[in-house]
């Protein structure tokens, strides 16, 4: 039977990751509401740390001058399909359609024919067949987690406790593979109550990661992007500009 969040590892190196190395991921972005992905931007540029963005291609559509941001910054751009539809639900055929209309939307907004992305990450973090066999065919890399912290589950009122044990996690390891929500897609399961309670509110996520890289790096650890995943993008994307 398949478990929630495959992509979950317990070891660094299982990540690509040094122990020392923190790689922060975002996921169901970019989103402008409350100007949560702009917010989160500043945040990375200001302590100068390169991050990977898990986007979703009708964000993308709507959102394309945050998406030609985050490229020109060096973040990683992450294929996260076009709607953002559970795995379980998806043909091979169905999955490879989203796929690609996702990396349809990237080459729109980067100005970059032909675009093709090398990273995927599935939405809600299940891996099914189909999607091993799409990402097989296309030779895309999974982007994994050393720890999952349900962060999709809290709104700016009771969030500490998630940055608490991302915090703890990053410690316990000396660095870890994390990821953010910065866009909400995700179903809620709690009753609504207020907007300043709400999961669905992620204005929080920028503080948080400004908190977590201050901290981290007073402890003597980097914020990479895996170099071999940061070499071989800039190397396809470099193509693509070529060939254009």
């Amino acid at each position: 039977m398949l478990s929630l969040f495959t992509i979950l590892r317990k070891r660094l190196y299982s990540a690509g990751l040094k122990p020392g190395d923190v790689f922060l991921t975002f996921d169901d972005g970019p989103n402008l509401v409350d100007n949560v992905t702009v917010s989160l931007l500043n945040v990375l540029h200001r302590h100068d740390v390169k991050a990977g963005f898990c986007l979703v291609g009708k964000l993308i559509d709507s959102h394309p001058q945050v998406v030609r941001r985050m490229y020109h910054s060096g973040h990683l751009l992450i294929n996260h399909t076009y709607r953002h539809r559970h795995p379980m639900r998806q043909s091979y055929r169905v999955l490879d359609g989203e796929v690609a209309a996702c990396d349809e939307a990237l080459s729109r907004a980067l100005g970059i024919p032909g675009y093709r992305s090398l990273y995927f990450r599935a939405p809600y973090g299940i891996v099914t067949p189909a999607v091993r066999r799409v990402t097989r065919r296309r030779k895309m890399q999974q982007v994994l987690l050393t720890h999952y912290g349900w962060d999709t589950r809290v709104g700016p009122g009771n969030c500490k406790p998630v940055v608490d044990m991302m915090l703890s996690s990053a410690r316990e390891k000396r660095g870890g593979l994390f990821v953010f929500h910065d866009g909400s897609l995700v179903p809620s399961l709690m009753p609504e109550t207020t907007w300043a309670e709400s999961p669905e509110n992620r204005v929080w996520v920028p503080e948080a990661v400004d908190r977590i890289i201050t901290e981290l790096k007073a402890e003597g650890m980097r914020f990479v992007i895996p170099q071999a995943s940061h070499q071989a993008a800039m190397e396809t994307q470099g193509a693509a500009k070529r060939a254009a």
